[in-house]
């Protein structure tokens, strides 16, 4: 969520603060274990990557430094994309992959105790996944969605060639695959940034003792003081939190003004506000992101299930903290600039993506687990007879890469004149509700044709590109 404090109306000026925090890996290096062993691969399983180029110290801390690859490392991946099948750098609407195959390739890097292969690691170039489908002579289910060859951009992140779109990561998938029933309860997948309550009764007290102003930025920083992150749902060390986190943090940069958007004509809601001469009045909006699809398509058969839809969308609503520091909102309130910026968010969010990968590495997240959502609830991996521990268990012997876990980020301010009232904009969120999109089925026949072409290998790999 994101909290906002009401102040005095007759202050001339408005003051943003709000909480900022990412995460870098962390990079270590280990030995295989055989399949079913114990011990673990983890960091030194798979290829160092960042995400949104941020980073975050080992006490949970932000770090304002960007977090980039050495070169060294940088070098490694390049290395490692380049050794893969020259059929993979071919882009195409449908690269289909074997959730059989990969377990077994998994298994066979396992094996020989070396770093995973960059096309395994990331599934073979796939940049989002938009079919579930069933294989029963080959007791398989396989996933598939458009693919191309990659490359890594100045931010580190691996994005397709063409297209510059993040590539699925293997770790994220797994994380999916893992967590799918505790996406299914409680709060599911989320991440919610919160000012503490001693903070805010700190700020109070500082309203009625002092004449705030822009020369106040930094103590009003250490008097909100850090904000506590919550995640739920998924491992608070993983690449997924880092991603859910990072998206959240570039939503209030962009919205509130403290970073100029990377497109044109997308104004924050501060910038709006201005142009018109308006105040914001007693409260300022909270955003989120959420998941944003149509009713997922299926055949008769229950062979093939289509994920359709943007796939993420920006909402907002009024709210703020009171004095005694607890959170106020606005049920169906919001300013008219809050929704003018978030539905402009929503129906650019690809033209975004493209300049933000991280925006894209969201709705990947999302994707990947409306897949697992689908494949649990329709009890798909028994359906066809198919056990892949290494894929789904928590108790697999390959871990995803350990990170320093978000616990606290610093406040920061920046002011812009107003008439008449100051408000304070503090924290953010993000919200995956995979199990209630996978539960929204709508039966389409036309679409068992693309199965029919799907499900037949063109190489004897554990993926290839559809003939459709």
């Amino acid at each position: 969520m994101t909290a906002q404090f009401a102040t005095s109306k007759f202050i001339r000026n408005y003051v943003l603060c709000f909480a900022v925090c990412l995460m870098t890996c962390s990079t270590s290096t280990g030995q295989a274990p055989p399949p079913g062993g114990g011990g673990g691969l983890g960091n030194g399983f798979f290829f160092p990557t960042v995400v949104g180029g941020v980073s975050i110290d080992a006490n949970g801390v932000l770090n304002d430094e960007s977090a980039e690859l050495t070169s060294s490392l940088r070098q490694q991946l390049l290395d490692g994309l380049n050794a893969t099948d020259a059929d993979i750098h071919k882009k195409t609407k449908l690269r289909v992959v074997s959730l059989k195959g990969l377990e077994a390739a998994m298994n066979e890097a396992a094996r020989t105790g070396k770093r995973l292969s960059a096309d395994v690691e990331f599934m073979a170039g796939l940049q989002r996944i938009e079919y579930v489908m069933l294989d029963p002579e080959n007791n398989d289910v396989l996933i598939g969605g458009p693919g191309e060859g990659w490359t890594i951009d100045r931010k580190g992140n691996v994005v397709g060639k063409t297209t510059g779109m993040p590539v699925i990561h293997l770790e994220d998938f797994l994380v999916a695959m893992r967590n799918v029933e505790d996406a299914n309860q409680g709060q599911g997948i989320s991440v919610s940034i919160d000012p503490t309550e001693n903070g805010i009764k700190r700020l109070h007290k500082l309203y009625r003792s002092v004449k705030v102003g822009p020369n106040m930025k930094q103590t009003i920083e250490e008097t909100v003081g850090p904000q506590q992150i919550t995640l739920t749902g998924v491992p608070k060390n993983s690449r997924f939190s880092q991603v859910l986190v990072a998206a959240d943090y570039k939503m209030k940069r962009l919205s509130m003004g403290l970073e100029e958007a990377p497109i044109a004509d997308m104004p924050s809601v501060i910038e709006m506000a201005r142009r018109k001469n308006a105040t914001i009045k007693d409260s300022s909006p909270r955003f989120w992101m959420e998941c944003n699809y149509k009713p997922v398509a299926k055949s008769s058969d229950n062979t093939i299930w289509q994920i359709r839809g943007q796939g993420v969308r920006t909402l907002t609503e009024s709210g703020f903290f009171d004095r005694d520091g607890n959170s106020v909102n606005k049920k169906g309130k919001t300013s008219k600039f809050a929704k003018a910026w978030a539905d402009s968010m929503t129906a650019r969010y690809d033209e975004l993506s493209r300049q933000e990968p991280v925006f894209r590495d969201l709705r990947n997240l999302m994707d990947l687990s409306v897949v697992a959502a689908i494949i649990a609830r329709e009890d798909l991996l028994e359906k066809v007879g198919l056990d892949i521990p290494t894929i789904a268990s928590k108790q697999s012997y390959v871990s995803v890469p350990s990170l320093n876990v978000p616990k606290s980020v610093p406040s920061q301010c920046g002011f812009v004149r107003f008439r008449n009232s100051w408000v304070i904009s503090v924290s953010g969120g993000v919200q995956v509700d995979s199990w209630a999109v996978a539960e929204n089925t709508h039966e389409v026949a036309s679409i068992s044709k693309i199965r029919e072409n799907a499900v037949t290998p063109t190489a004897e790999r554990w993926w290839w590109n559809s003939t459709n």
